[in-house]
């Protein structure tokens, strides 16, 4: 059995999305994020050793979201999950939410955003 791990609002102004505007004005996204590892070794232990450290997690978060300009915020859900997965071998599934509540959008509305869950190969 898998422990869930998260981290909710990591916050960055980024340059994503389609529109020109979008590109040279940027606009605030917000990343929800929760993994799953085997905590239970480390935690009984309680040794950090073991563990995925939340400020590697959220770099790497911030690290792809301040990266080249991506177009679609599936796209971006999709490279964040994919970096956590190649960066972290013990992370076994990953939840990205991306927010962009900023979004282009003609009308009233709080928050625009994409949800993937993407599994470690073999898990």
């Amino acid at each position: 059995m898998s422990d869930r791990i998260f981290i909710r609002g990591i916050q960055v102004h980024a340059y994503h999305g389609v529109f020109e505007e979008e590109h040279r004005l940027g606009q605030k996204f917000f990343f929800d994020v929760d993994y799953w590892v085997q905590a239970q070794p480390y935690a009984q232990a309680d040794d950090f050793s073991g563990a995925v450290s939340y400020t590697d997690v959220h770099d790497a978060v911030v690290e792809i979201a301040k990266g080249p300009r991506i177009n679609l915020i599936e796209a971006l859900a999709e490279q964040i999950a994919q970096k956590l997965l190649s960066s972290f071998p013990t992370i076994e599934q990953v939840r990205v939410e991306v927010h962009k509540p900023g979004a282009p959008i003609a009308g009233v509305f709080s928050d625009v955003g994409v949800e993937i869950l993407r599994r470690r190969a073999g898990t």
